[in-house]
């Protein structure tokens, strides 16, 4: 018999603990001479796990089976590969700093079609022993006490009562969507659900095979997604939507699955976070799956690229303080809730971070630069200091100026655009239209379609609508896709609107559409936009009996994406651009993504740092790399 030498390979974006233990499982199959490695893929930043074995045709072919039927998908797993080898390259001793017990898994291959398939006896048992992924010693003490009986009792208060607190794992599940009592003070947010039956998923959602695939795999992320057109239920434009994460979950669907419920509406206590994994929102970029905004806790390894110049730096939110230290081999960063910082405090302090200059108009957008060009390679340690240049960022967050920034040969930065803030309220917006150029299309606006134009006069807008949604939300209410009518002095949701348009162009079918102005304007100090241009264009197709609102909604996206490729070309002229960055939770937008990828990813390589997110741990990450004072 003829023996062989063939290696496994398991090319992943970043780190996957799950395929670390199970390289470190199959060492002890001694009699195949097995040997196990990780190769970091120096041109990306991926890592790839690898298994050899040395062994007969029958023994290889078992072999093959087996890591088939263990190494379950991650929404990091770029590609698998097996070949031939000449010699083996791998060690025969495991990975260190392993610290679970089991599988980091709440539950596996080997278990779960027992306890949460209702056709086998142990269905229900959540304290079922899995020896694969230990999943049963993973579950608290009060998840530990209950029985199948427990469970059902659940899921009939869930369907007698329509809701159902589940403390213990910080959430609320609902039959139908809650709305808040207090209309006037209420804020509009997506509405997160909880899929009970995976086979009728293509039903409800307009779902592609890789969205698929990653709500499926061992991450169990959250992915937005769009109702399947004229749905019956599902009246709302997008949906967070994602599969069971935990034991417990996996048996309350399945028992909801049973009585006909095909999902149900999650509610996350913010206090209680900590009860269960922070959720994984993730959005599609430059083909890799991104966290929208990291909760979690991480590190990486210490950048060779670029020169750290700070020990420390930090950044917050609303709802969420990042703090970023730098180590001699890895950053770290710690997320704090500020829904509990107060108890934080005392365990998890600070030292001064970069402040002072560090609130300049650029430097959210400088910050993702940075970050979206942070590379590691092994092999190279720079003797001179290295900064970021030739380079520079789309960043478009919620959260803050929508910007173009650009770095030079000399790391001088520049704010080549930023996008404006429309006007407090609709009576100045549209009072602004009045006084601009549209004036005369405008007029005949308001004539001819006043149910729109007072729709445009309720409009109120905040600086945490964000500037592209706010934009959206105008557009949405001028192509006529505000259908719902104002109540009880209810505010018609700009998040609400920009949902709705973004849904709508997601629904386009075709791949031509019209084209949108989105004239410059030039600012004393940077670029910007000239607004009332582009309601206008939406004004004259609206006026022209244009009633494909789809087409209309794509068109916006299209033509935004093409402007922005001119733009990036005339920039591109004056410094030359070799790395162009993407960041910031407007990137969470597929349409605007898949555009801006088509429009300028052809000219220009678009960069994300498939380690960190698109607004969140990166900006807090960036400012170890800000060449600005100490506070």
């Amino acid at each position: 018999m003829s023996m062989h030498n063939i290696r496994f390979d398991f090319v992943c974006q970043r780190p996957v603990p799950l395929y670390e233990h199970l390289c470190n499982h199959y060492l002890t199959r001694t009699a195949l001479a097995i040997s196990i490695g990780c190769e970091p893929q120096q041109e990306d930043g991926a890592v790839c796990y690898f298994i050899e074995a040395y062994a007969q045709q029958a023994q290889l072919e078992s072999l093959a089976d087996d890591i088939a039927s263990d190494f379950l998908l991650s929404v990091w797993l770029q590609k698998t590969e097996i070949k031939r080898i000449e010699s083996k390259t791998g060690k025969n001793t495991p990975f260190a700093d392993i610290k679970h017990q089991g599988l980091p898994l709440y539950f596996c291959q080997h278990c779960q079609p027992q306890f949460g398939d209702n056709q086998h006896p142990n269905f229900g048992d959540i304290n079922l022993a899995c020896e694969h992924c230990k999943g049963h010693f993973k579950l608290s003490r009060e998840q530990k006490s209950l029985t199948r009986l427990d469970i059902a009792a659940m899921a009939g208060q869930l369907l007698s009562e329509q809701t159902l607190a589940l403390p213990m794992l910080g959430i609320a599940l609902a039959i139908s969507p809650i709305t808040a009592n207090n209309t006037a003070n209420s804020t509009y947010q997506r509405q997160r659900i909880l899929v009970c039956n995976p086979n009728s998923l293509n039903s409800q959602f307009c779902v592609n095979d890789n969205q698929v695939l990653a709500l499926s795999s061992i991450e169990k992320p959250i992915l937005r997604v769009r109702p399947s057109s004229d749905h019956p239920s599902l009246h709302a434009p997008l949906y967070d939507i994602q599969f069971a994460e935990n034991r417990l979950l996996v048996i309350l669907t399945e028992m909801l699955r049973q009585k006909g419920v095909h999902w149900v509406y999650v509610y996350q206590d913010e206090v209680d976070k900590a009860k269960m994994d922070p959720p994984l929102y993730l959005a599609s970029i430059a083909k890799s799956w991104l966290p929208i905004t990291s909760y979690a806790d991480g590190h990486i390894p210490l950048p060779t690229n670029l020169t750290c110049l700070h020990d420390e730096s930090s950044y917050k939110t609303d709802t969420h303080k990042y703090v970023v230290k730098s180590h001699h081999n890895e950053l770290a960063w710690h997320v704090i809730s500020l829904c509990t910082a107060q108890q934080q405090a005392a365990t998890y302090t600070i030292n001064q971070s970069v402040t002072s200059a560090d609130d300049a108009n650029i430097n959210k957008s400088l910050r993702a630069l940075s970050a979206g060009l942070l590379r590691h390679n092994s092999n190279e340690h720079y003797g001179k200091p290295q900064f970021v240049k030739h380079a520079a960022v789309l960043y478009f967050s919620q959260h803050h100026p929508c910007q173009i920034v650009t770095m030079d040969d000399n790391s001088q930065a520049e704010l080549f655009f930023e996008l404006p803030e429309l006007p407090h309220n609709g009576y100045e917006l549209c009072h602004a239209l009045q006084d601009s150029a549209q004036k005369s299309l405008f007029d005949k606006f308001k004539q001819l379609h006043p149910k729109e134009y007072n729709q445009l006069l309720d409009l109120h807008f905040s600086a945490n609508d964000g500037r592209l949604n706010q934009l959206m939300a105008a557009c949405a209410v001028v192509i006529g896709a505000e259908q719902s009518h104002k109540r009880d002095n209810k505010q018609i949701s700009v998040m609400a609107l920009a949902d709705r348009f973004i849904s709508l162009a997601m629904s386009y079918q075709g791949n031509s559409a019209p084209r949108i102005d989105f004239p410059l304007t030039k600012g004393m100090a940077h670029r910007s936009l000239n607004w009332c241009k582009t309601l206008g264009a939406l004004m004259s197709f609206k006026l022209a009996g244009d009633a494909n609102l789809a087409k209309l909604a794509f068109a916006f996206h299209d033509s935004f994406a093409d402007y922005l490729s001119h733009w990036i070309e005339h920039v591109d002229q004056n410094i030359g651009i070799k790395q162009l960055v993407l960041a910031g939770s407007d990137f969470a937008n597929p349409v605007l993504t898949e555009r801006i990828q088509l429009r300028i990813g052809k000219n220009y390589p678009l960069v994300v740092n498939p380690l960190l997110d698109l607004d969140g741990v990166n900006i807090a990450i960036g400012g170890l790399y800000l060449k600005q004072r100490r506070g």
